[in-house]
């Protein structure tokens, strides 16, 4: 443990990120793979990029904004995947991942970390400091991924005010020791937010303005059918009842835009309804039932009710 000031210990050492081995993903340098354990490892290793203004893909542009040393946010509806390409981007870039959720329940200490009582290696007690999300990321030079930026309340988010800025003027100080760090220059900041989701608060322009901000869409349908085709072992025959799965997940998204539905439907949960299908297992339509019926809010269930027998 390394002393800090005020005779206050650092019950942790953090690992670094590797150097960079000037290879390139994308618009990003590619990281030494050092083994990091928070270099995230996935399921599945294709990330499906959408074109967005300028002609470029969703993909291009945030690796774009990274390699600029700008910090990103993701906006989106739930469900279009912004945390995945925040993950796909660390895994393909050997870049340490550090995410939290954001709640109006989560405080400054959470972010930066707490001071605790540790035994040490004679038996005696002492005071060490360990490092929140925030803290751990800036001394790596991982990615802090920030869910639901806009579900935190106003002074939370301002702990991270400092450590936003330029690379050259940015700093973070921790109150509690005095120890101020100087972030590793990989060190970047990506948060995601749902827009106009209920319990979300507007962010002051200042703190926006520290963002390259992304818009994410839902994947085209024609694309989300491969999708689901490419996660489940359904068969080809099945196609049919797929696409109309798929028309059915836009209407309910549609309608939870327009306010008619308090929650929308999300690649993800089309993905295990299809998994229902396997097999023969469950139709289509007694798959999304089940799926759906059992998740939505009580006041949508005749809606979504209504909805399937009519499309399904």
């Amino acid at each position: 443990m390394s002393g800090l000031e005020g005779n206050v210990a650092r019950a942790e050492t953090v690992q670094s990120a590797g150097e960079r081995t000037g290879d390139r993903f994308r618009n990003l340098g590619i990281l030494e793979d050092v083994g990091h354990r928070r270099v995230p490892s996935l399921a599945q290793d294709t990330y499906h990029e959408r074109t967005g203004a300028g002609g470029r893909t969703d993909l291009e542009v945030v690796t774009h904004a990274l390699e600029l040393g700008m910090n990103v946010v993701l906006k989106g509806q739930p469900g279009v995947g912004k945390s995945f390409l925040v993950k796909y981007v660390c895994a393909q870039t050997n870049r340490p991942l550090y995410r939290i959720t954001l709640s109006e329940t989560t405080y400054r200490e959470d972010l930066l970390g707490t001071l605790h009582l540790v035994s040490t290696d004679g038996g005696e007690t002492e005071t060490a400091w360990i490092d929140g999300p925030l803290t751990r990321a800036a001394r790596a030079g991982g990615v802090l991924l920030l869910d639901e930026i806009n579900a935190a309340a106003a002074n939370t988010v301002a702990a991270l005010n400092a450590v936003m800025e330029q690379r050259q003027t940015r700093t973070l100080t921790i109150p509690q020791t005095g120890e101020q760090i100087d972030p590793h220059p990989e060190f970047r900041v990506v948060a995601t937010a749902n827009p106009g989701y209920q319990g979300t608060y507007e962010l002051n322009d200042a703190f926006e303005d520290r963002f390259r901000h992304v818009k994410l869409e839902y994947l085209p349908e024609s694309v989300e059918v491969d999708l689901v085709f490419e996660r489940t072992a359904l068969d080809e025959g099945k196609r049919p009842e797929i696409e109309r799965l798929v028309a059915f997940a836009n209407r309910l998204r549609g309608a939870y835009e327009d306010g008619e539905l308090s929650t929308p439907i999300t690649t993800r949960e089309i993905v295990r309804i299809a998994r229902f299908m396997e097999g023969e297992f469950m139709s289509v339509r007694e798959a999304t039932r089940s799926e759906l019926v059992a998740r939505v809010d009580e006041y949508d269930e005749s809606f979504v009710r209504t909805l399937i027998d009519k499309q399904l």
